[in-house]
């Protein structure tokens, strides 16, 4: 029996061998043959792989590529809100997370929070319901990547500890909503106050131990109108610094939000832990500020702003704010050391969008290491004098670490910009958009999207630190040259990296603001006509041109109609054109193209020699792809249309004309600028033969007068007009000999008394080379000729074109005339920032005794302002930055 057992066993093992063997030899065999056929058939196999791969893609990505409208019927707007260039916004992404592809997001709405406090007897009060702005993507789009800290472990919410932006996940949906800031400037997120009790999506409390699906708390909403939450389609999330303001919940104080979370402006190991943003002082070595936390090295003194901000101005009964404007140094090129002034974190900084003739607050968090102050350009300030941003003129300028609450009615309607009005701070950056909008928006019906473009000038060095010093230089520039800029940007990008998809619009509107320091421009549109529709905040009736002119602080607004464009371009088959931004040469002392200044650093994120000529790509098919043409070659000449005859776009007709027509005369006005050299053989500009001075500008400081205006650093002229009326020693008009009108005096120090409702002719005589772009505060004006266009006197008596900014010809002159409606202190100056360094500027003194029966009067927390302003210039007083 067992020999039997044995002998089935040998035959099982010899059975089981025998297979193994040709199983082994028939994969060997199988093995050798996919090899033949992969080295004999190498690229089809290759091939076929390849397409595999893209149809795996394909499918794996194909929800990141259907339309803008969701599931809910909400189609995203396309414009100046929502589209962002892929480079600007990676430029503003410095921590390089990666959000996946840049489409806009699935939908914007809001999402209902709950809000808690303890009370003071320890027991809940009942929530208090907010609506938060929320933007939800497929979770595809957001994968969760990057420095993210993870509050509640169970449920999937998340914090960015550099933004504190909220992210939430479900199963298909991430949701994001914006950090809380509080009256001092520090962030906190939501996905905070949910881990510790305070908030919840449902009245009743979440617990965070349980997941749930944000979906059911998520309402869809309409994204037109003004204040429309910016979306970074790049990194996801929010851009320009979106914040919802905690005060206006009146829900929380510091205590009860403030457990363990980090300031707002903690250490970043970023570059300017390192770097001095400071101008030249004296120091009192005998002072101390005890409000202020200081770092001193052998030659300077840097103060740093404290970790939080102290309100020098209050709130002026505004219920709630509406816009908080932070001020910081940001480094947005990796190849540039220079510290930009950014708003919110970016330059420029975030649109301030409103309707016409609403009252609107602004924080303005002053996180430099220098005063700063931030004037509102073109809003005429009607019965808000103290409002207008102008240091020296209507406040103080805002100390570091302190903070201001600008409150004033948004007139009048159009586009606008807001800007430093210190130490040239608008040319490292520190301006954006204010657009105020009408109710109904003219025009509103002949396009479909919209863009804004501000155009500046951008320097290697900081302009305060950097340029001045070589701009009152006398060996190096004895004749007081302004510094030539290194390049253009455009909404902070450089040339040839601004796209703009047209997403299917047929009809775009353009909005550019011009906030270069220096530069004319020349717009243009490749194979299209421009129907301007607006300049500075009035409106036109419409106007075709091939291309237009803006000087330094002007803008126009104009209509592309993507549906005539030149045959040239639709029959070449290219998918872009190009918007062609000219600089003028003719306004630069050098040959710019092939000059390198002397302090030029060779370490730039461009070339060291300028190009006068920016490209911004208009994608026609919205793929951001460039032009197949290039750049040099010429433009077909359009049909029916001509560029302006002047810079100022005279021939342009006021959409509504004046209805009492345009007064009469009663005040003469005459000012003759000229440049030359002072006592010390510095270069100086003067109106009339008078160098403005101003302590509180740090230009030209001089002894105070014996009597009159006395020095305005710490009690601006708006002050002294309310403190001693009788004591301004200004002279009043007089009527000359030969003149028909009484002649506006000044008290030789650059200030001139205006009565009240006088309406002044004021002749401006260009004695020097440039166009020199003259913009007064606080009012509007009609531009009555220029000797670029002397005939539109009496072309256009009785309709002709308000501006707030008038460019004045090169060695010519203009005329305008404005009514002097507006009491209070006002500057009027060329905005070339190194022309108003060199003091070329007046004051003009508008009726103070109605400024006292308007009821005007200082509030106390201006004084508190100055107050601070004055400790901090006890051990960091400023001196003139050419000594």
């Amino acid at each position: 029996m067992e020999d039997t057992t044995t002998n089935v066993e040998q035959q099982q093992n010899l059975l089981t061998s025998s297979v193994q063997t040709k199983r082994s030899k028939a994969k060997i065999k199988w093995q050798q043959t996919v090899y033949r056929a992969v080295t004999e058939h190498y690229w089809p196999v290759l091939l076929l792989l390849v397409v595999i791969m893209i149809g795996i893609g394909a499918v794996a990505y194909f929800p990141r590529l259907k339309s803008n409208e969701t599931e809910d019927g909400i189609m995203v707007k396309q414009g100046t809100s929502f589209n962002r260039n892929q480079q600007d916004a990676f430029r503003r992404n410095p921590m390089h997370m990666n959000f996946g592809r840049p489409k806009p997001p699935e939908a914007l709405g809001r999402i209902t929070i709950y809000l808690r406090k303890p009370s003071s007897d320890g027991h809940r009060q009942p929530p208090l319901r907010v609506y938060i702005p929320a933007a939800r993507y497929h979770v595809r789009r957001f994968p969760l990547k990057g420095p993210f800290l993870n509050f509640m472990l169970s449920t999937p919410i998340y914090a960015n500890q550099a933004t504190q932006e909220t992210i939430i996940n479900s199963k298909t949906r991430v949701y994001v909503l914006p950090a809380l800031i509080d009256s001092r400037g520090k962030l906190y997120s939501i996905a905070k106050l949910i881990a510790t009790g305070y908030a919840s999506f449902t009245e009743k409390e979440m617990q965070s131990s349980k997941s749930m699906d944000v979906n059911t708390y998520f309402e869809s909403s309409t994204v037109t109108g003004p204040r429309i939450p910016k979306i970074d389609t790049w990194t996801g999330g929010f851009s320009s610094g979106l914040r919802v303001n905690v005060n206006s919940f009146d829900s929380y104080d510091e205590q009860d939000m403030n457990d363990d979370s980090e300031e707002y402006n903690e250490e970043d190991g970023h570059e300017n832990k390192n770097q001095h943003h400071t101008y030249d002082k004296q120091r009192h070595r005998n002072s101390k500020d005890d409000s202020s936390e200081t770092t001193t090295t052998s030659t300077k003194k840097t103060t740093r702003a404290p970790t939080s901000t102290r309100k020098s101005h209050p709130f002026h009964n505004c219920t709630e704010l509406d816009f908080t404007l932070i001020l910081e140094y940001i480094f947005p090129y990796p190849q540039s050391k220079k510290p930009v002034i950014g708003v919110n974190g970016t330059s420029p900084g975030p649109a301030i969008d409103v309707y016409e003739n609403e009252t609107i607050c602004i924080r303005v968090i002053n996180k430099l290491d220098v005063p700063s102050a931030i004037h509102w350009h073109g809003v005429r300030q009607l019965g808000t004098p103290d409002m207008d941003g102008a240091t020296g003129l209507s406040q103080c300028a805002i100390p570091p670490g302190h903070e201001m609450i600008y409150k004033f009615q948004a007139t009048q309607a159009g586009t606008t910009w807001y800007h430093g009005h210190l130490l040239e701070q608008l040319t490292d950056g520190l301006y954006g958009p204010l657009i105020i909008r009408r109710r109904p928006e003219t025009y509103s019906d002949l396009y479909q999207s919209e863009q804004t473009l501000m155009i500046a000038d951008w320097y290697n060095l900081p302009a305060h630190t950097g340029l001045i010093p070589w701009h009152y230089d006398r060996l190096t520039n004895p004749f007081g040259v302004p510094p030539p800029p290194d390049a253009i940007v455009v909404n902070g990008a450089f040339t040839q990296s601004w796209f703009i998809p047209a997403n299917g619009t047929e009809v775009m509107r353009f909005r550019i603001i011009s906030a270069a320091a220096f530069s004319l421009f020349t717009i243009s549109v490749d194979g299209c006509e421009l129907t301007i529709i607006e300049v500075d905040t009035i409106t036109t009736k419409p106007y075709a041109v091939d291309s237009f002119s803006v000087n330094v602080a002007q803008r126009v607004s104009f209509l592309v109609n993507l549906t005539q464009l030149n045959p040239t371009y639709t029959s070449s088959g290219t998918k872009s054109i190009y918007i062609r931004i000219q600089a003028t040469l003719s306004v630069y002392a050098q040959d710019i193209i092939n000059y390198i200044t002397p302090y030029q650093n060779q370490s730039s994120p461009y070339p060291c020699f300028y190009n006068p000529l920016y490209l911004a790509i208009l994608s026609l098919d919205s793929t951001n792809s460039t032009p197949r043409y290039p750049a040099s070659v010429a433009t077909p000449i359009l049909s029916n249309v001509t560029p302006p005859l002047d810079t100022n776009i005279l021939d342009a007709r006021p959409l509504v004309r004046n209805a009492d027509g345009i007064p009469d005369v009663t005040h003469c006005l005459t000012l003759n600028v000229t440049f030359g050299l002072d006592s010390d053989g510095y270069a100086v500009a003067l109106v009339n033969g008078v160098t403005f001075s101003s302590d509180a500008n740090y230009m030209h400081m001089r002894d105070s007068p014996a009597e009159g205006f006395t020095s305005d650093l710490y009690e601006p002229l708006l002050y002294q007009m309310v403190r001693k009326p009788d004591q301004l020693a200004l002279p009043s008009p007089i009527l000359e000999e030969g003149s028909e009108c009484l002649v506006i005096q000044s008290d030789q120090n650059g200030c001139y008394l205006i009565p009240y409702l006088a309406v002044v002719e004021v002749v401006i005589n260009n004695e020097a080379g440039g166009e020199h772009p003259f913009h007064l505060h606080g009012h509007n004006f009609w531009i009555v000729a220029t000797s670029d266009y002397p005939e539109a006197e009496t072309l256009y008596a009785g309709d002709y074109l308000q501006r707030d900014t008038v460019s004045v010809p090169a060695g010519g002159w203009a005329k305008i005339l404005f009514v002097a409606d507006n009491p209070g202190a006002w500057f009027m100056h060329c905005h070339i920032e190194w022309h108003m360094s060199d003091g070329l500027a007046i004051a003009l003194i508008v009726a103070p005794d109605q400024l006292l029966k308007n009821g005007f009067t200082i509030s106390q927390s201006g004084q508190k302002q100055c107050e601070a302003l004055q400790r901090f210039n006890t051990t960091y007083d400023p001196v003139i930055p050419s000594s």
